[in-house]
């Protein structure tokens, strides 16, 4: 699920050289790094069987992958989304990046004219996004390069028509591909293809995103690392849609939710009489809860919603606060330290030489899917399990520098060090929706962040003039939470 944010805050970043990977390994190692200033870095394989890791850069909230697509190959930089399930690419001939302004040279471009393994696929590449972003163009089939390796036959967009100046790097269900709401048949992904050509063992991969201002994390396609979490990790099944016999949506239960002062002292914001599922988004820059809660938490921290901007600020002196946000699943709690919700919004200082933050939690009506994104998963180490229709989920390990990656197998039991409380599945009621995106119906388009002007979530890619910013800042410092 994409949430796209304004450009002041995505700042270039090179691509990273990728290395040939040790034919033994079944484990795809993708590390990203955030950074402000642009870098090369090199990558070497780890021997461990098979696992896939490549760059990947964090721009304070986007993760990026730089891949390879084509022969010889064009560089890319796409932006990993578990919310979304069609990978896309721009082109240079496309409207958006013939306008000039150099904008797609930050993601690169794909060139099918100058690819000798280019093949066209028959059908209409469309997507459309919750805010309304969107691309258009063909299908095609290349060779895709990631983290040392190259995966053939890889299907995907090439968008002659869109919103956006870089691609996307879905990696969902491809249940909830966007031609699958229009009567295609789902097509292999990248993750499927990885497995089918023997890369790694199952459809699966784990995601460190390491914390806020940490300058490296990782995925790895077909492994997990121990190093990276408090184990053991906790396995819970998926919601499924009503009357669907699969999972198509990494959601699973939110089962509770407290707050713990400074202090130690524990305020319950939600218990287990208040059940509701949530969406693990990488897609998605921050964490979407009910309202009534969100408001209580945006209140504790003293931030503010503001008219204009339709979105909780803070000053980022709150950075300070001790305590945390305590999230309960089945058999196991993730706490995120309150710090880790308060963002940097912009370098520019206001009027009393303070910095103005996010308050990365956002409130949406009841009876939708909650979405927990990066300023929750930061603190989690999740396995992703689509053929098992799991996630395997512990408390991280930030900045750890202990590696020790172990492969995921096969079977009911493939990701390694976890334990299983539960196999209840629960099945999401009619009518339920994810970010305004209803779960009952065909997915015509993908799911994304709430849109600025409906939910109040600030979107990537929706471009704030310097005027406007500055206008912003102004308006933030009248308010006295400025201190």
């Amino acid at each position: 699920m994409l949430s796209w944010l304004p450009l002041f805050l995505l700042i270039s970043t090179a691509f990273s050289t990728l290395i040939s990977r040790d034919e033994s390994s079944k484990v795809i190692r993708v590390p990203f790094s955030k950074e402000r200033s642009p870098t090369y870095h090199a990558n070497k394989r780890a021997n461990v069987g098979k696992t896939i890791l490549q760059k990947l850069d964090n721009k304070d909230f986007l993760f990026y992958a730089n891949v390879t697509l084509g022969t010889p190959g064009d560089h890319l930089r796409l932006h990993i989304d578990t919310g979304s399930s069609d990978i896309w690419v721009e082109t240079p001939t496309s409207a958006i990046c013939t306008k000039g302004q150099g904008g797609c040279e930050v993601g690169g471009t794909y060139n099918n004219k100058t690819s000798s393994t280019y093949e066209y696929v028959p059908g209409d590449f469309a997507i459309t996004y919750v805010d309304g972003q969107y691309a258009r163009g063909d299908y095609a089939k290349d060779v895709f390069r990631i983290g040392g390796v190259g995966v053939k036959d890889v299907q995907f967009g090439i968008g002659f028509e869109g919103t956006s100046e870089e691609g996307i790097l879905g990696i969902g269900f491809e249940g909830r591909q966007s031609g699958v709401g229009r009567g295609d048949k789902p097509y292999p992904s990248l993750v499927t293809q990885m497995v089918q050509q023997n890369l790694i063992n199952s459809r699966a991969y784990s995601v460190w995103l390491n914390d806020l201002n940490a300058d490296a994390g990782e995925i790895l396609f077909g492994g997990v690392d121990t190093g990276k979490f408090a184990a053991p990790l906790t396995t819970i099944p998926l919601s499924r849609r009503q009357g669907m016999d699969n999972a198509t949506d990494f959601i699973i239960s939110l089962r509770g939710l407290t707050v713990t002062n400074g202090s130690g002292d524990i305020q319950v914001l939600m218990n287990e009489t208040q059940t509701v599922p949530a969406l693990l988004d990488t897609g998605a820059s921050f964490t979407y809860l009910p309202r009534d809660i969100a408001n209580e938490l945006i209140t504790l921290v003293g931030a503010k919603t503001i008219p204009e901007y339709k979105g909780p600020a803070v000053n980022c002196s709150k950075r300070s606060l001790e305590g945390s946000v305590n999230f309960e699943f089945a058999g196991t709690t993730i706490n995120v330290n309150i710090r880790d919700f308060i963002i940097e919004a912009t370098d520019e200082k206001n009027a009393d030489n303070s910095v103005l933050c996010y308050f990365g939690i956002i409130g949406v009506e009841s009876g939708s899917v909650l979405t927990l994104g990066d300023t929750f998963l930061r603190s989690a180490y999740v396995v992703y399990d689509m053929d098992n229709e799991e996630v395997s989920i512990g408390q991280t390990i930030f900045n750890s520098t202990s590696t020790n990656i172990v492969e995921i197998g096969t079977g009911p039991s493939a990701v390694p060090s976890v334990t299983r409380p539960s196999r209840v599945v629960t099945v999401l009621a009619t009518g339920t929706t994810a970010n305004g995106v209803s779960l009952d119906a065909s997915p015509t388009s993908a799911s994304s962040a709430p849109d600025v002007s409906t939910n109040a979530a600030p979107s990537t890619r929706i471009l704030l003039p310097t005027s406007l910013l500055t206008i912003f800042t102004t308006f933030i410092a009248l308010f006295t939470f400025i201190l």
